[in-house]
């Protein structure tokens, strides 16, 4: 049974959606760490 594109387009365009939201939590938090160790 084949895939729809839309669902197949849709389901890239979500695993590229939490690869950048895991990238910019990763650079958040070591922005945070880095504070942090400064203040302290």
């Amino acid at each position: 049974m084949p895939v729809p594109l839309s669902h197949r387009q849709e389901n890239t365009m979500f695993k590229f959606f939490g690869s950048v939201v895991g990238i910019i939590f990763i650079i958040g938090l070591l922005v945070v760490i880095g504070i942090l160790s400064l203040i302290f």
